[in-house]
């Protein structure tokens, strides 16, 4: 079982704050039938808890499990911490995959085998992925593959986290702007 968050009584970001009840789903997955969706953790109400970084080999964390895989991350890892501006949580982000034995790259390309969205993701990853048939994934699902509840063939195969903003891109020059409803 993945453990549970741990207490943050600091103030923190709404978008980087959840309850225990939401722990489990802190990036909602694409579902038509589903008219909420949301692509960063979300505060319901009571205390207030931060994502857990596991480490290998403690908390049921399976070291190793992502070797041999390759990640490109886009967007923001708000849940993380760390970082500011367009690098928030990333830093944190390839920590955590490296830690796990995966390689994390900076574009797309035909070795890519997940990207990791996060929120505000940038729309030429989104797209290059897309074109390739490359899963995108988000951190839960990372997290469930680490903890041994999911495979990676069972998160390829999972529906893609649902996006509803992209990034305006580094200083304002992003390749589409109110296009989410496109995925």
């Amino acid at each position: 079982e993945i453990p549970p968050l741990e207490s943050d009584d600091d103030t923190k970001p709404a978008a980087a704050t959840a309850t225990a009840a939401t722990s489990q789903a802190l990036v909602a997955h694409a579902n038509p039938s589903e008219s909420t969706s949301s692509t960063a953790v979300v505060p319901v109400s009571g205390k207030k808890t931060k994502f857990q970084m596991p480490r290998p080999g403690q908390n049921g964390a399976i070291a190793g499990v992502l070797d041999g895989q390759r990640f490109v991350l886009t967007g923001l890892f708000p849940e993380l911490g760390g970082g500011g501006g367009l690098n928030l949580g990333k830093d944190k982000m390839k920590a955590l995959i490296e830690n796990f034995g995966g390689r994390v790259t900076g574009s797309v390309s035909g070795k890519t085998n997940f990207v990791v969205v996060g929120k505000d993701p940038g729309a030429s990853k989104v797209g290059k992925a897309t074109a390739k048939s490359i899963p995108l994934v988000d951190l839960l699902a990372l997290n469930r593959v680490i903890h041994g509840q999911a495979s990676l063939d069972d998160i390829s195969s999972e529906p893609a986290p649902r996006i509803t903003n992209f990034s305006a891109g580094y200083k304002g020059n992003g390749l589409l702007k109110n296009t989410a409803e496109e995925w």
